[in-house]
């Protein structure tokens, strides 16, 4: 707090010097100095205009942040602190980060991630808040996905970041050739530590993921080290949708069910349904709620989907026959039904229903029948 009242007190004087007739000694003195180190408590929306206002007046006082990062760099050598900051109170972002390891460094910047409730385990953002289970789910992993980069993995992601190592210490920056700070470049920093796109699909497994192309490894060594700016690629072209009409859902004593036409339901889509990855499933052009794509993604889903051929499902590791289907199929309101084995998915109920065809379903026979007859 003492040095927000000096620096506003410092600034305040200095504008209002010529009304006391003191400017030219004053104007000296802070000539001598150079710089400015500006704390405050507003956010860059607020502070920015009064700086440039600032900097246009006396543009030969320059904003420099340099001297706080290296009395920051200082205290932690001196202390056994883990995590050094350099940031503004009341707005997330920070200038400057010093801590032992660079999994300390991912460690604050995972923490948007961790408590944010609409953002789930996997780093997707839903649109409705997270269950109280999956948000306890979410925080109990936090720990495992801070083991699933090591360190050359972490570095290899920064790029427009300076990053040095100070003896034991690593330091991470965005501060500006001559100490300034566009507070705005804080959030690709605090996305490039925090690296939610490469979340293993269990949480703690080692990433496969490959550093985005236009990061680069910042050299070792001490002394900040810049690396030149990569050129931004192309962004490649949004990958088209399988042709297809939508999915339909019906919801079931509270779960959702997913019923599928004929175009879109294969093997690909089964092992999908197997291991919940419902991205695969559901599709952008399916329109379906948020609350029900939500609820999927939380809750999962069953399913029932039209089969062709009864060849296509297994009993006792055998292709089914229409002979043994006719022997071994149970009666079920004038339809017939039979437990198989989906390959890729599981074991699921058979239905034959006059009329209307064959299906097959992840559903108890009575739902699942009174789903295909409407």
């Amino acid at each position: 707090m003492y040095y927000f009242i000096f620096v506003v007190l410092f600034v305040l004087q200095l504008c209002a010097a010529p009304a006391f007739g003191a400017e030219s000694s004053l104007i000296e003195g802070a000539k001598k100095e150079g710089a400015l180190v500006y704390y405050t408590t507003m956010d860059i929306q607020n502070s920015k205009p009064l700086l440039d206002a600032f900097d246009k007046k006396y543009p030969f006082i320059k904003t420099d942040l340099r001297p706080a990062k290296e009395a920051l760099i200082e205290t932690c050598q001196k202390l056994p602190i883990r995590l050094g900051r350099l940031f503004v109170l009341g707005s997330w972002g920070d200038a400057v980060l010093v801590a032992h390891s660079m999994r300390d460094l991912r460690a604050i910047c995972l923490l948007p991630w961790a408590l944010d409730p609409q953002v789930d385990l996997d780093g997707k953002r839903r649109q409705t808040p997270l269950s109280q289970k999956e948000f306890e789910a979410k925080l109990m992993a936090y720990e495992k996905r801070l083991e699933e980069l090591d360190e050359e993995q972490i570095i290899a992601r920064l790029s427009g970041v300076s990053f040095e190592r100070r003896g034991e210490l690593v330091v991470v920056d965005v501060l500006e050739a001559d100490g300034t700070w566009d507070q705005r470049k804080s959030i690709a920093m605090e996305t490039q530590l925090g690296a939610w796109d490469a979340f293993s699909m269990i949480p703690g497994a080692p990433s496969s993921a490959k550093a985005p192309a236009t990061a680069a490894a910042p050299p070792p060594g001490n002394g900040a080290k810049k690396p030149e700016p990569a050129k931004k690629p192309e962004p490649p072209p949004a990958k088209p949708e399988p042709a297809g009409p939508p999915i339909a859902v019906k919801e079931v004593d509270g779960q959702v069910v997913i019923v599928f036409p004929q175009e879109r339901f294969d093997l690909d889509v089964a092992a999908a349904l197997g291991k919940r990855d419902w991205d695969q499933v559901v599709r952008r052009s399916d329109n379906l709620p948020g609350a029900i794509r939500d609820k999927i993604q939380r809750d999962g889903a069953g399913f029932i989907a039209p089969l062709e051929f009864l060849s296509e499902v297994f009993v006792d590791g055998k292709p089914l026959t229409k002979q043994q289907f006719e022997a071994s199929s149970t009666p079920l309101d004038g339809a017939k039904t039979l437990d198989v084995h989906f390959p890729r998915y599981g074991e699921v109920v058979l239905l034959d229903v006059p009329g209307k065809g064959r299906f097959v379903s992840s559903m108890p026979k009575a739902a699942a029948l009174a789903l295909v007859k409407g």
